[in-house]
Formats: C-alpha cells, structure tokens, sequence
C-alpha cells in the first residue's frame, strides 16, 4: 500500500515517458505505477543479502505529475538529471534513500539497483545490485522492526522529561 501518491496516470503518460528515454518499460514497473503513481510505501526497507543489511525507500517517484508531498521531483526529472551528470540511460531511477540515492530500473538487464550519489564521478562501484526484477523489489520491501521504533520513543520521552 502506498500514501501520497500523485496524480493517475494513463498508458498515454507511459508511452510519453518511454518515448521520452527512448527504451521500453517493464511490464511489471508498469502496472504498478497505473495503481500507485510515485508516493510512500508502507513496508520501507529492503534486505540486502550480500551486505545483511538493509537500505530504506524514502519515497516512490511519480512520473509527470509532480506533488509537494514528493519533493516536487518526477521520474523524468529525475532521469534528465542523472544522464547529464553521466549515468547510463538503461538506470531509470523511481524511488529514493533518505540519502539522496536512487533505486533505479536497469532497462537493459531488468535489475534492480541503488545508484549511490556521495562517491564522486559514475563508476560501476556507484552501482549497489538489490534484486532482479521490479515486482521481487517491491514484494520483499519490509516494514520497519516495532523493537527500534519503540525504542527510539522511550528515547524521545527521556528527553522530553528532562526538560
């Protein structure tokens, strides 16, 4: 489930956006986007095996209409932005870390990847491989562990005592 989506698309708006990048979409990245236009997942995390760690989705990217509860950012924005600074056009990024890095399509091999934005000039080691496939990305997304969030809260309520 998401919130904050954008607005709904149409095919029309994907086949603008395909005609845009000039490259096909996946058949799975699309259906999901005709039900939920960019916006916040309620399950945010991701198991990385090889690092057995995760990495969190800030939010989803909408594609053409653009939303102030979404940094006012769209897929092709987003996608304009990264190839000028040299990044592959097979990367389509549509979702962030809360670091500014970007979840990204690979449109030639249907891998998923987190590009990391901190590490200077694009490198293959800017690119951190997740899982194949958008639909896999998205059905192994977790929610986050009660434990942390009830800690970070008793945490919260020792602070505000000692004011």
């Amino acid at each position: 489930m998401f919130t904050k989506s954008s607005h709904s698309i149409t095919m029309s708006d994907i086949d603008f956006l395909e005609h845009s990048i000039e490259q096909g979409l996946p058949n799975d990245f699309i259906s999901h986007y005709l039900k939920n236009n960019g916006g916040v997942p309620n399950k945010t995390y991701f198991y990385v095996e090889k690092d057995d760690g995760y990495v969190e989705v800030s939010f989803f990217l909408p594609i053409r209409f653009d939303t102030t509860e979404l940094s006012n950012m769209t897929i092709e924005r987003s996608y304009s932005n990264l190839t000028s600074k040299g990044i592959p056009k097979n990367y389509l990024p549509f979702a962030l870390d809360w670091g500014g890095n970007y979840f990204s399509i690979d449109l030639e091999t249907n891998n998923i990847v987190l590009l990391l934005m901190d590490l200077g000039p694009f490198t293959d080691d800017a690119v951190k491989y997740l899982t194949r496939g958008f639909s896999n990305f998205i059905d192994n997304l977790e929610e986050g562990e009660e434990e942390e969030e009830g800690e970070e809260g008793e945490e919260e309520e020792e602070g505000r005592g000692r004011r």
